[in-house]
Order: structure tokens, then C-alpha cells, then sequence
């Protein structure tokens, strides 16, 4: 296994990885419709527009996983909010995914959330964690201190570039995910709900892991 700095050839990659384990290890198609829009809102920042402090966990016929960072989440906000989702709504328009029927259940199921600000967490301050990262591995390649590998090598390029400090969100339900998480040293500052699935009624909620990387 080869772990390495993100690669524009890495890109496709880390898209499918992040679409088929959108929910808790299960695809995107289970409650959104277009794996392009999904992907974009979630892998567009750290893939087209800041990639510095991105790796990949090459295993030479494909991508096992990877880890996703943003050194400043301020910066991460702002392009978010004024370029990639203003440019996510308007592929979900062309391409039909806001007239797909999961697409309207899932908007109307979650009415009550979209105009609201996550605060990240009663005990989240920014300044002390500046820093995101996302990770992600493929099914078939856990369980084999992948990912551990992955955020070692993150976490010396972050503390070499003077980061104060990470944070991550990770779905509640995600047992594996937070078990990671606290092993990697990270504690939790707090959770809030986050979206609720259309059908089932399913709430589904956030934990956010901080990592001070400056004490």
C-alpha cells in the first residue's frame, strides 16, 4: 500500500468511494438520487479547489481510501456556500435530480433544517480547531489500520504547517467510525441532529471529534 499526496488523476476515485459509503458504508441511491451532486457537495472543495492537504491510499489497481483535509474551515465555508452549492443546484436542476421523487421526500422530510446554522457542537471553538478532515476507505479494505496509516501521515504534514487544531463529523449511528475516531486521540465536543431520512423518519445525527495538534 502506497500513501501519498492527492493526485487530479485521484479524482474519480475518491468521488465513487465517497458515493458508495455515503451512509453508514451504504450508497448514496438510498436517499439521494445523483452520485454528481452528492459528490461535488462533498469532495469538490478538498478535489478542485485546496488539495494540499489531501492523501490517498494507493494500492496500485485502484484507491483503497482516503483522507480529505482543509487546513482552514472558514475558507472551506465560504466556497461552499458561494460556489459549490450554487453550482450543485444548478447540475441537480439540468440533470432532473430536484423533480426525482426521493429528491422532493427528502427536501420535505428536512423543511425544518435547511435555513439552519450547525453550531458543530456545545464545546466546538473554532479558533482551537481550525482544520477538517473527511476519511474514507473502501469496504474491502478495513479493518487493516488503513486509515490510521492515512491520518498518520495527515497529521505529521498538519503539525509541520502550524495547524492548532482538527475537527471531524461523523455520523452517529457510525459506531465504526466514532470507535476511530477516539482511538486516533479525538474527543467529542458535541453532536446535533443533522438530516432527517424521508420514509423511515430516521433522524439522523452528527458527533464532532476535535484533535488539539498545538499542546
Amino acid at each position: 500500500m502506497n500513501f501519498r499526496r492527492y493526485e487530479p488523476r485521484d479524482r474519480d476515485a475518491v468521488r465513487g468511494i465517497c458515493c458508495d459509503t455515503a451512509d453508514c458504508g451504504n450508497p448514496v441511491e438510498s436517499f439521494f438520487p445523483d452520485r454528481e451532486v452528492f459528490a461535488d457537495l462533498l469532495t469538490r472543495y478538498y478535489t478542485d479547489f485546496d488539495s494540499r492537504a489531501s492523501w490517498v491510499a494507493d494500492a496500485g489497481n485502484e484507491i483503497a481510501g482516503y483522507i480529505l483535509g482543509a487546513y482552514d474551515t472558514r475558507r472551506f465555508n465560504r466556497v461552499l456556500a458561494w460556489q459549490i452549492a450554487p453550482c450543485a443546484v444548478v447540475k441537480a436542476l439540468v440533470r432532473g435530480a430536484f423533480w426525482h421523487s426521493q429528491t422532493r421526500a427528502l427536501l420535505w422530510a428536512n423543511r425544518g433544517f435547511m435555513f439552519r446554522k450547525c453550531s458543530g457542537g456545545e464545546n466546538f471553538q473554532p479558533e482551537h480547531f481550525p482544520a477538517r478532515v473527511h476519511i474514507n476507505l473502501r469496504a474491502s479494505y478495513r479493518g487493516r489500520n488503513i486509515g490510521r496509516e492515512l491520518f498518520r501521515c495527515w497529521l505529521e504534514q498538519a503539525r509541520a504547517a502550524g495547524v492548532a487544531g482538527v475537527h471531524a463529523n461523523v455520523n452517529a449511528d457510525n459506531a465504526g467510525g466514532c470507535r476511530f475516531f477516539e482511538a486516533m486521540g479525538f474527543c467529542p465536543l458535541g453532536r446535533e441532529a443533522r438530516m432527517r431520512l424521508p420514509g423511515s423518519g430516521r433522524m439522523l445525527e452528527t458527533v464532532m471529534y476535535g484533535l488539539r495538534l498545538d499542546g
